[in-house]
């Protein structure tokens, strides 16, 4: 994309853009921090919080997703996606920087760029940096931030501004059915 400085790499795009899908971005070609994360920090993340719920914690440890921050534009489809990217390049050829773009929701016309930080000082300068390339790409775009994996953890911790280290579940009705879903993802993790 980029002829100077970083580029940002994407990894194979899906033929169709309808269905559930995620596609991986990072500014290093073997896009070696996403792999990294996904069995390294991601994966072990989410066995934590279902070995917590599993014995019947009444309060979650969140360990690393705590620390774990998303940066989250969006957008009307896979054009936009690649163009925020190509924007975010052009505009910030430094740092390095990696997430994901696409939909965890099959009928939704929407589709997120979502970008991966690790602390908040690098959540502010994301944030930044998105907020100005958005207006080029889609003026209309919102833009979301979030701790950890608030689609699994916020079912049964509520708001993630609220949380701490240890948050107890304020839904605990909740807990069943993460604990079916987080099994299901655990189980398509392993094939």
């Amino acid at each position: 994309m980029n002829k100077k400085g970083r580029h940002i790499y994407v990894a194979e795009i899906p033929h169709s853009e309808k269905g559930s899908f995620w596609v991986s971005f990072e500014s290093d070609p073997d896009l070696k921090k996403t792999k990294a994360d996904i069995y390294g920090k991601c994966l072990p993340c989410i066995q934590h919080l279902y070995y917590q719920l599993k014995e019947g914690a009444t309060k979650i440890d969140l360990g690393n997703a705590f620390s774990c921050w998303k940066v989250t534009a969006v957008l009307n489809g896979i054009e936009e996606c690649l163009s925020l990217l190509s924007e975010f390049e052009k505009r910030f050829p430094d740092g390095h920087v990696y997430g994901k773009f696409g939909t965890g929701r099959p009928f939704s016309e929407k589709r997120v760029v979502v970008f991966h930080t690790e602390d908040e000082a690098a959540l502010q300068e994301i944030k930044g940096r998105v907020e100005a390339c958005l207006p080029t790409v889609n003026q209309d775009a919102e833009i979301t931030v979030s701790r950890a994996c608030a689609v699994l953890y916020g079912e049964i911790l509520g708001d993630w501004r609220e949380w701490q280290p240890v948050t107890p579940i304020k839904r605990p009705e909740k807990v069943k059915l993460l604990l079916e879903r987080i099994k299901k993802a655990l189980y398509w993790s392993a094939l």
